[in-house]
């Protein structure tokens, strides 16, 4: 029994001093610091097709802007469509926004050649992508 207690202890002191984050559930999102990070997480997420880290970059009306533009009813599905353009992974995952224009201090729009353009909007837990253009859309490109 003081075996198991000690165990129990030993598991519980563990999990408190972890420095790790505690996991994030899949399809919740995943706010970041900076409208830029935000980008930078979107296209190294999407150079690996990881469609559940790159939907969880969106709020629900960005998530739905997303799967319009590229024609599907999942936005996973829309993560697969839009990865199978990206040639090199490593140099789309090292894009960085072509254009940004700050509305506010809490909308900002940025877009990039076979990225898109997107709408980030803060909110108290972080930057989240609200709005999203196919890459087709974007001006210069």
């Amino acid at each position: 029994m003081t075996r198991v207690l000690a165990a129990l202890l030993l598991l519980s002191l563990t999990a408190c001093t972890s420095p790790e984050a505690p996991p994030m559930k899949a399809d919740g999102p995943a706010p970041q610091e900076s409208p830029e990070r935000l980008y930078g997480e979107f296209v190294a997420r999407l150079a690996r097709a990881d469609g559940p880290g790159v939907c969880a970059l969106f709020t629900p009306s960005g998530r739905v802007a997303f799967q319009d533009e590229w024609g599907v009813a999942q936005c996973d599905l829309g993560v697969t469509e839009a990865a199978g353009g990206v040639g090199d992974p490593a140099a789309f995952a090292a894009k960085a926004p072509d254009s940004t224009i700050r509305d506010s201090e809490t909308v900002v729009e940025m877009s990039g050649c076979g990225v898109g353009a997107m709408k980030a909007l803060s909110a108290p837990e972080g930057w989240l992508i609200d709005a999203y253009l196919h890459p087709d859309a974007v001006d210069g490109c």
